[in-house]
């Protein structure tokens, strides 16, 4: 019986010979074996450099070899440029001598390239969802002669477009490709990390036949963890508040900070590391840490800083240190989660709790990659010390115990499952204006069933779809044509019109950070640092010289002050098993290994707060002085959220606490709302109608087009995306 290498094309199996591969792993030989059977879509799941990309493009090179031209044969989509850029490399690399053109298109790449592109469509294409949105609006009449015979679609980190904005959007697209172009390629889904991997299968096709899940249990690696506590004193006297204004520096610096800074380059100092931070001002602050403390202790240990807000130049400076011979430590947002080529990365670091297990599952797979190694993580809590005007709900310790929630949760194999059945109205009116752009218009009715029929929208009725439309011809989006066809309005052709409008997500507005002509990085328009400021960005100090509201530019200079940087963010939902695996932590006895002694302190700070309370039992409990009370729910982020809007339309004056509330009323009156809401559970969808739609996108985030649905719509989609009711919720009284 022949091997799966036998199976590939004799230049394929050149190619890797001459780039010394001796043999295959496991789930490059079941992968080879499904595409080349002809057995269709297929999602391989394997940790990061589990050799995914390879497992995926072998038997397809094999397969378009011999018929690379007259159309581009296989498409890689990917959601980051650099992720592209990076795999344009290997791709390029596995197909020298075998006549297949590796392309790329995004923002990034050259006219010339596109040129050849267009001109003689062969081969591979690597591209974004939002380059491939342009081409719609663009090229609509080039695209079958581009697309006419793809006969494979590679979706790479495929959990990140699962139930996301630039999902929906995929999804619509590769429908779109199909009614434009006649092509109906085999869908390939790449990912490391996959909550549902059954829920993966059937999102890659929806309504088609589910795609074949291939992964090795084999291949996952051990693990080393160790967490870190530290309690952050009140800051004492003793500086010169004149002089610290003077440079700049003094009133948001954190000495604890410098102390876990001082730890991180003790373990670290020799060896290459990822430092993860939620925040991206949180990701300058300890960059700027970790650069001073090394200074003071003497060491010659390189810090760079990668996250969305520096410049393509100040990224890929950072990509090419982690790969370079001599070790450093990246400080990162989740831009370096995905499976951007860095090299051998010897730990990972966390600071402070990430928001899923997911994510943090993600993160730890990027360390460990040599043979034999283990993944290494290293987390670092700081959190306050108790003070006699502490509430409750600061000895718990919230973030604290989410971040050991999600370990935990991370070795016992959990994984947030995709959410795959969000109704996406916000992208279906971007796809709705796409489809007018690329068309010219169309009948109502015929435009609605290419906008379902991609089951990238949920279920909207012909009636709901009806008001959407009239609620988009009151904006001016579209029109109607005195025949009845649907167009693009005024205000929907400028915005199509614009290069902004290609992506389906919000991109706030803001302004460039300049150097000598030198862009370091961007900062959000409403958040900017007046003349004579400082601001930490890229991991420098810098002063703020100029502000031109013309060019949208920040001229900056170098500079001794430090000012921690100020960027848009938001909270994300918790999953319901992260707040009762918090609940379990705060209410049992043994403490997980991996604790330091200030870890296990505040552990048991934890559980002291917990057991004065009851360990939360009653759920309703008396809050001193009287007349209020509290709700104790650990629930999610969504239920918490529905309980929550549910008391306040009762008419109670109510505090969100993550996962449990305080309401403004006596234990007898919360029990009797809590009640009737159990005896009549409210309907999340007339919750959402009387939410106030600005607080809410201040709260969770607003889609990009979310100001353009109507009311009712927009309820209906804010309860399915943001509010959830489990048997039980009310029943805490």
């Amino acid at each position: 019986m022949a091997s799966a290498y036998d199976l590939l094309h004799e230049g394929v199996r050149r190619r890797l010979w001459e780039m010394g591969w001796t043999a295959l792993r496991p789930i490059q030989d079941r992968a080879i074996e499904h595409l080349l059977a002809d057995r269709g879509d297929c999602v391989i799941a394997a940790p990061t450099a589990g050799g995914k990309t390879e497992a995926a493009f072998l038997p397809i090179l094999s397969r378009i070899a011999d018929d690379a031209a007259g159309g581009v044969r296989a498409m890689y989509i990917g959601p980051l440029k650099a992720l592209i850029n990076d795999q344009f490399v290997r791709l390029a690399d596995l197909c020298a001598r075998l006549a297949i053109p590796v392309h790329r298109w995004h923002g990034d790449v050259g006219a010339a390239q596109r040129r050849a592109l267009l001109a003689r469509p062969s081969g591979v294409l690597l591209i974004t969802p939002e380059s491939l949105e342009a081409m719609f609006v663009l090229r609509p009449t080039q695209m079958p002669s581009i697309f006419g015979r793809l006969a494979y679609v590679v979706i790479d980190e495929m959990h990140a477009f699962i139930g996301s904005v630039r999902g929906a959007q995929l999804k619509s697209q590769l429908y779109r490709l199909r009614e434009r172009c006649g092509c109906d390629p085999v869908r390939v889904g790449l990912s490391a990390t996959l909550g549902d991997p059954e829920a993966a299968c059937a999102w890659l096709r929806p309504g088609g036949a589910a795609a074949t899940y291939i992964t090795d249990p084999d291949a996952e690696r051990s693990l080393k963890i160790l967490v870190r506590g530290y309690q952050r004193q009140t800051p004492g006297g003793g500086a010169d508040e004149g002089a610290a204004r003077e440079e700049g520096a003094a009133r948001d610096d954190d000495p604890t900070l410098r102390l876990v800074a001082r730890s991180i380059l003790r373990a670290c100092h020799g060896s290459t590391s990822l430092a993860f931070a939620n925040a991206k001002s949180r990701i300058e602050e300890l960059a700027d840490c970790l650069q001073s403390e090394a200074t003071q202790m003497g060491l010659r240990h390189e810090v760079v800083v990668h996250h969305g807000s520096l410049s393509k130049e100040q990224r890929e400076h950072a990509e090419e240190r982690l790969r370079a011979e001599t070790p450093c430590t990246a400080v990162c947002s989740n831009t370096l989660e995905m499976g951007i080529d860095i090299g051998e990365v010897d730990s990972v670091i966390q600071v402070a709790a990430p928001w899923s297990v997911a994510s943090l599952a993600q993160r730890v797979g990027r360390s460990g990659r040599r043979e034999g190694a283990a993944a290494v993580l290293r987390a670092f809590f700081v959190e306050d010390a108790p003070t006699p005007e502490d509430t409750l709900w600061d000895g718990l310790h919230l973030d604290f115990l989410r971040g050991i929630a999600v370990i935990e949760l991370m070795l016992e194999k959990f994984s947030e499952p995709p959410e795959v059945h969000r109704p996406h109205l916000s992208t279906l009116v971007h796809q709705l204006l796409s489809t007018l752009a690329e068309t010219g218009g169309m009948s109502a009715q015929r435009l609605y069933r290419r906008l379902i029929d991609s089951r990238a929208f949920g279920q909207l009725t012909p009636g709901d779809f009806a008001v959407l439309l009239r609620g988009l011809a009151e904006h001016g989006l579209v029109a109607q044509m005195a025949e009845g066809d649907i167009i693009l309005g005024l205000r929907g052709q400028k915005l199509c019109d614009h290069f902004s409008f290609y992506a389906a997500f919000t991109t706030p507005e803001e302004f460039r950070v300049v150097h000598l002509a030198r862009e370091i990085g961007s900062l959000p328009a409403t958040l900017l640092p007046p003349p004579g400021e400082f601001v930490l960005l890229a991991g420098r100090r810098w002063r703020v010289e100029a502000i031109d509201g013309d060019r949208r530019e920040v001229h900056v200079i170098p500079g001794k002050g430090r000012r921690i940087p100020k960027f848009t963010s938001l909270a994300a939902d918790i999953h319901p098993r992260v707040h009762a695996k918090m609940r379990e932590l705060a209410c049992t006895s043994d403490a997980p290994t991996y604790l330091d002694d200030g870890a296990k302190e505040i552990l048991a700070h934890v559980r002291g707060t917990a057991h004065l309370v009851g360990r939360f039992q009653p759920a309703l409990q008396p809050v001193p002085p009287a007349g209020r009370s509290r709700v104790f729910l650990w629930a999610g982020t969504r239920i918490q959220r529905t309980v929550f809007l549910a008391l306040r339309e009762a008419g109670l004056e109510v505090q969100d606490e993550q996962v449990g509330l305080e309401v403004k009323a006596p234990v007898e009156q919360t029990r009797e709302v809590l009640r009737g809401l159990q005896e009549r559970t409210p309907d999340p969808r007339l919750l959402a109608a009387r939410a106030d739609r600005e607080l809410a996108a201040r709260q969770c985030g607003a889609d990009k087009f979310d100001w353009a649905l109507p009311d009712p719509l927009w309820a209906a989609a804010y309860a399915e995306d943001r509010l959830a009711i489990s048997r039980g919720a009310f029943g805490v009284g």
